[in-house]
């Protein structure tokens, strides 16, 4: 059995050990490299929107709507809507002009009928949302109707507001919008504040018949 001294000794040497460590601060394994959060995506103003999303509506539709009185029931038809990319400068000749109805004129050729799209534009956590109806008698544009919104789902993004800018329409061969959105790409939820944006638009162009041109869009 060890002697009392050198138990003493030992006592000794690990107090004197543990003084050393508590005067170092205490000992501590090396704390292995945490990455910080990844840095947000960005949203991109670059590419061209999706197709938009269009269909006829029907009679139910149309009445359960009030959509009834601006148009003649009794000629109303389904007509499926068409939609052509005018955006890079194609189709030109093909594009309706503005042109006002006269203030005699006999009703549209065409068979009567409604119609609805719901376009926008979409990116990485960035949502923005137009819907467009619009009525007409195959010659002339009687009812327009415009909405927009938006959404986001980065922490950093904020959708901020819309607006639809509306020209032509009721009394016109055509109805053109054009849907801009706003969102903020850098936002301090602390602070409140945003330090970048975007500001993403497309332009379209309604006929009396049920036609969609994409006139264009950016950011």
């Amino acid at each position: 059995m060890p002697s009392k001294r050198q138990f003493i000794r030992t006592t000794a040497g690990c107090a004197f050990a543990a003084a050393a460590v508590l005067g170092l601060g205490g000992f501590s394994f090396p704390q292995p490299n945490v990455p910080g959060p990844p840095p947000p995506p960005q949203p991109s103003v670059t590419e061209p929107p999706s197709v938009p999303r269009a269909r006829a509506l029907t009679a139910d539709e149309i009445r359960k709507r009030g959509l009834d009185k601006y148009i003649d029931m009794s000629r109303q038809k389904e007509t499926p809507p068409t939609l052509a990319d005018a955006s890079q400068g194609k189709l030109a000749g093909n594009i309706l002009a503005p042109a006002k109805r006269p203030s005699k004129v006999s009703a549209g050729r065409f068979a009567s009928g409604c119609w609805y799209l719901e376009a926008g534009y979409g990116a990485a956590n960035i949502t923005g949302t137009a819907s467009h109806t619009w009525c007409g008698d195959g010659s002339w544009v009687t009812y327009t109707s415009a909405s927009c919104t938006g959404s986001t789902s980065w922490p950093t993004y904020r959708y901020e507001s819309c607006q639809n800018n509306q020209s032509y329409g009721v009394g016109w061969n055509i109805w053109d919008v054009t849907d801009r959105w706003r969102f903020c790409t850098s936002y301090n939820p602390y602070t409140g504040a945003c330090s970048a944006r975007i500001n993403p638009w497309q332009q379209n162009r309604y006929g009396a018949n049920g036609q969609v041109w994409l006139l264009g869009w950016g950011g």
